[in-house]
């Protein structure tokens, strides 16, 4: 007889269970003992997967942001007689067109950073740099005499200190050595750069040219997997986000450009100093709420009285005031259409947590999130109250 025959069927289930769960908890304590090797394993292998798609992640973040102008060139194409009903024709004319005007505007406003920036550098006397550089040197000289001589006088040695200074030169030589390889780094990162740079444009292009036809692909094949009813509500929760994230961004980047030009050009109207800056970094912070007037008042009154300029200072602050609340109560309430209803409250809570997550991402990112939640919300609400 054999010994299998005296153990029951119902023992052997159990024998097994046991077993299995015996070696589950084993993997389960290896986990937990090497957690932080398999974590930072896991931060590893998703920071190479991010590098190597980073111009592929942001090509869509560049088609995204671009499609509402593609498809408003698009219409606007197809009412030529020369284009009507050549939907494909128009498309590639609307993104080639796009690129071009993009292309148009960096390069304008390069010129006019640049042209602002000489402009102001070319007032700076540089026939007296040398004088300047010397008399430092002298002074500076001098100081580590006196300091020395003060030092001997009261009986502390001061070889560690003269060591100290001999070694500086050595330390500046070592530096100048390892300068080249800096400049190296430096090369390498700047062509990684334009590298993502240009696979982004590309991705971008081929998603903004056939947004239709991936995105009726990519609906098919989500709802045969996962049915019709998570295809529903993923497609919903996609609507809410599209509708916070486009009406916000766009918004804000429209917003960002106004300001840009309008400060820009009021402000050398007045008469300050690197306005063309002052406007363009006032309109990159004006894409995070409550930090563009911040900038601009900032930059408008440390410009003016580094350069002494207090009659223009008193008017140029009255610029950036009337500016300010009109973009507040008129132009970026219409740009935004009203899609963002978040209360000021929940907005800085938003780019507190935004800030801590995400630095400046986050913050960009915080308000349409607190939007999409917001919204979200109210429908748990609304379906909780009907019930």
């Amino acid at each position: 007889m054999k010994w299998s025959s005296w153990i029951h069927e119902r023992d052997w289930k159990r024998l097994w269970l046991f077993l299995l769960a015996v070696a589950g908890g084993g993997i389960i304590v290896l986990l937990l003992i090497h957690v932080q090797d398999i974590a930072s394993a896991g931060m590893r292998v998703l920071a190479w997967t991010l590098n190597v798609l980073t111009g592929f992640i942001a090509g869509l973040v560049i088609a995204y942001l671009l499609l509402a102008v593609v498809e408003w060139l698009q219409r606007l194409l197809l009412k030529l007689p020369l284009l009507s009903g050549k939907e494909k024709l128009a498309r590639g004319l609307a993104v080639a067109t796009t690129y071009l005007l993009i292309f148009f505007v960096f390069f304008s406003v390069l010129f006019a950073l640049v042209l602002a920036i000489t402009k102001q550098v070319q007032t700076i006397n540089f026939e007296d740099l040398p004088r300047l550089i010397q008399e430092l040197q002298v002074q500076i000289v001098g100081f580590i005499d006196t300091i020395l001589a003060m030092m001997e006088r009261l009986g502390i040695s001061t070889d560690g200190m003269e060591e100290w200074l001999s070694g500086l030169s050595d330390n500046l030589g070592g530096s100048l050595t390892t300068m080249g390889s800096g400049v190296f780094s430096f090369a390498n990162n700047v062509t990684g750069f334009l590298s993502n740079a240009l696979f982004a444009v590309i991705f971008s292009i081929y998603f903004l040219y056939d947004t239709a036809g991936l995105m009726e692909y990519w609906s098919n094949a989500f709802r045969a997997i996962f049915g019709r009813r998570v295809h529903h509500v993923c497609a919903v929760l996609l609507s809410d986000a599209n509708t916070c994230f486009s009406g916000y961004i766009r918004g804000q980047f429209a917003d960002a450009v106004f300001m840009a030009v309008a400060l820009g050009i009021l402000l050398a109207i007045v008469g300050v100093p690197y306005a063309v800056v002052i406007g363009i970094l006032s309109g990159l912070g004006n894409l995070i709420p409550y930090v563009g007037p911040i900038v601009a008042y900032g930059l408008t009154i440390g410009v003016c009285a580094a350069t002494g300029q207090w009659g223009t200072l008193l008017i140029a602050l009255l610029v950036v005031l009337v500016l300010q609340t009109v973009d507040g109560n008129v132009v970026n309430p219409r740009l935004l259409s009203q899609s963002i209803d978040v209360h000021p409250v929940l907005v800085i809570v938003g780019l507190l947590f935004g800030s801590a997550m995400g630095g400046l991402t986050g913050m960009l990112l915080a308000v349409p999130v607190a939007s999409f939640l917001k919204i979200q919300f109210e429908r748990l609400v609304a379906w909780r109250s009907g019930a």
